[in-house]
Order: C-alpha cells, then sequence, then structure tokens
C-alpha cells in the first residue's frame, strides 16, 4: 500500500537538503568538499530486477532523484519552470542555475513543514531515466521496468546515514509529471533548445521505509 514518507527520512533527504539549496544561494560559493556530501542526499541507487529465462537480471546505478508537487499545483510549476528553460540561452549558466534553483524552492521545496506538506506529494520520489537515450548504455535499467515495477532507491550518506525505500514505479513518456520532471532537470542543468529531449520519467510510489544507519535507530528498521 503506498504510503507517505516518514518524517525521520523527509527531515534528512527534504527539509535539510532545502537549508544547504538556500544556503548555496545565500552564500554563492559552497565548499566542495560539502557539496559531494550534501549531494547524497539527491543520488540514490536506484534497484531494479526482472526474471530471465537463465534466472534473475539484477542492477543498480545511481541516479538524481527529487520530489514532486501535488497534482494540484503541478501546472503552475511547469508553466514557471517552461519559461524558465525557453529562456536559458539568454543567460548566462550560473544566472540560469541560480533562477532555476529559485524557481524550484517557489514549488517544490519549502522550509515551512506546513506548506511542504501542503503542496509536495510525500507519497513518491521521481528521476529521469538518463541512459536509455544514450549510446553505448547498457540500458538494463530500462529492461527491467518493462517487466517488473517493483523497485528500491538506497541512500547514502557517509559515515554512517542509509535509507531504502521501497515501492513500485511508474514509467511515464508523458503527462504532468512527466515534464515537471524533465523540466526541473533541465532548470539547473542547460541544454540548448537543439540539443534538449526529455527523457522518460520514473516515479516510485513510497510503500516501504528502512533506516539503514549504522546506529542503534538504525540497521534495517522499519519506519512507521
Amino acid at each position: 500500500m503506498v504510503r507517505r514518507l516518514p518524517d525521520r527520512f523527509l527531515k534528512w533527504a527534504y527539509f535539510d537538503r532545502v537549508r544547504f539549496i538556500k544556503s548555496i544561494l545565500d552564500t554563492g560559493n559552497p565548499d566542495k568538499a560539502m557539496l559531494l556530501i550534501e549531494s547524497t542526499r539527491h543520488n540514490p541507487a536506484l534497484c531494479t530486477a526482472r526474471i530471465k529465462s537463465s534466472g534473475i537480471e539484477l542492477n543498480a546505478k545511481i541516479v538524481g532523484a527529487g520530489f514532486v508537487p501535488k497534482q494540484s499545483f503541478l501546472e503552475d510549476a511547469v508553466r514557471e519552470l517552461r519559461s524558465h528553460v525557453e529562456a536559458g540561452s539568454s543567460m548566462t549558466r550560473e544566472d540560469y542555475a541560480e533562477k532555476g534553483l529559485q524557481i524550484l524552492l517557489r514549488h517544490v521545496y519549502f522550509e515551512s513543514e506546513d506548506e511542504a506538506n501542503r503542496r509536495v506529494d510525500f507519497t513518491k520520489i521521481a528521476t529521469l531515466e538518463i541512459g536509455a537515450g544514450i549510446a553505448g548504455s547498457s540500458r538494463h535499467t530500462w529492461e527491467n521496468v518493462q517487466s517488473y515495477r517493483r523497485a528500491v532507491m538506497l541512500y547514502y550518506m557517509p559515515p554512517n546515514t542509509s535509507f531504502e525505500v521501497r515501492g513500485m514505479l511508474d514509467v511515464l513518456t508523458e503527462g504532468n509529471y512527466f515534464e515537471f520532471v524533465n523540466l526541473a532537470h533541465d532548470a539547473f542543468h542547460y541544454t540548448p533548445v537543439e540539443k534538449r529531449v526529455f527523457k522518460p520519467c520514473y516515479i516510485l510510489n513510497v510503500e516501504e521505509v528502512y533506516d539503514n544507519s549504522a546506529t542503534q535507530e538504525g540497521f534495517g528498521r522499519l519506519l512507521e
């Protein structure tokens, strides 16, 4: 059964991430070592599997994962992100990335817990299938999800923080969430119009969350 992400996970993966994004905008020059550590809130391993005649095909890869607005707030977010991406050629890359972060802070990343709970769908985590369109890619994840949609996102932040999020994947190639997740990616990572191609989108519908951290509260504890 689909469930809301637990508070312990959200504090680490969402609210601490919001605070770091705002600190980047405030200082403009984040410490590189800290940037690498903080990026682990955004970069889980997406683990998938499928049954083959020769056995079970397993795959895990690091992805960029984020959150999405509730359906009632998607249209405004998509409209502003689309305008930003279309105007990207008129800005420096630094200004483009900064403005993209500011748009995401207005639509999906909030310091206020009340506002976040009102506007963000915390039953979902989203990512893109970047590899499916790259020549030479193994496409292992893409092939797995064609026949089996159960998946795990495994997060790890050194030295001892780890969370495991289990659920079922929606595989989207059209629609509001498909467009939002692609635009949210492109809002920070500029791509010229002639090279911009939307990628398939995965939405993980959360069913179980485990704290795998090396702490008394962790070691595989199912979070309520």
